[in-house]
């Protein structure tokens, strides 16, 4: 009789976890799982920059080797109807000439020609890249040559050394001639590779405003967030471009310009 009244207290004084004990279970594990999920988004976002920048490198590389080619860079892809640019051309991944020679885009930027590159269709975001090329690199009917005009447009970066609000800027080149860009994640101003408008670039985001106002000014800078306290707001955009130089000298080494 002992016995048994000895297992019957054992079997009482078994018991599961308290809801304090359980809450703070759930806190650890929260914590833990919140930490991986943040952990692996910022991986996420470095990689899916990472493998943008590298795309838009592919990019330029191609549009040098299709200026071997042809004596001209590609002019870009329609992103609107307006001008020469008709409802058939608008997004369709071809290089957009008017009557094989001059651009249909006259200067101001489209997309990048990724089904006449063969290449770059959209960024890591599924944002169709941005591209624009002064009027005498990319004539059909005229090829540049080394007494072409000095590249037009101008990349500039905010001097942080001289203004920590960024809003003294230098200029980075000067002798630009094409540039090819990512909206990066927030994706303002761009056009999905479905075609659709994505959000327009918020007034507080001066320097990328700059990046889609169609003149011969562009920015490239570190990022920041809509919370930085810089003058030229949020930036997320990635940009690379092909100097005067760059090109013409690539052009002589592959025998394309004597």
């Amino acid at each position: 009789m002992g016995d048994c009244t000895v297992i019957m207290k054992n079997r009482y004084q078994q018991h599961g976890f308290t809801l304090i004990e359980l809450a703070i279970v759930l806190v650890i594990v929260g914590v833990l799982v919140g930490g991986f999920i943040s952990t692996l988004a910022s991986r996420i976002d470095h990689t899916r920059k990472s493998e943008t920048a590298d795309e838009l490198e592919d990019i330029k590389q191609a549009m040098m080797a299709y200026a071997f080619v042809n004596g001209n860079l590609p002019c870009p892809d329609c992103d609107a109807v307006g001008g020469n640019c008709l409802a058939a051309d608008v997004n369709d991944g071809v290089a957009d000439f008017v009557g094989g020679a001059a651009c249909k885009e006259a200067q101001a930027a489209g997309n990048v020609p990724w089904v006449t590159l063969g290449l770059g269709r959209s960024d890591a975001w599924g944002t169709r890249y941005r591209y624009a090329v002064q009027d005498e690199y990319a004539n059909l009917g005229a090829p540049f040559t080394i007494a072409s005009a000095a590249g037009s447009a101008e990349i500039q970066e905010p001097d942080f050394d001289v203004d920590a609000t960024g809003g003294i800027p230098q200029v980075l080149a000067d002798n630009v001639v094409a540039i090819i860009l990512s909206q990066g994640k927030n994706g303002y101003g761009g056009i999905s590779e479905d075609n659709v408008a994505r959000d327009a670039v918020p007034l507080a985001n001066i320097d990328e405003r700059n990046n889609t106002d169609d003149n011969q000014l562009y920015y490239f800078r570190p990022e920041t967030t809509a919370d930085a306290d810089i003058k030229g707001g949020e930036f997320d955009d990635i940009v690379v471009w092909i100097s005067e130089y760059e090109l013409k000298a690539k052009m002589v080494e592959a025998g394309a310009l004597p």
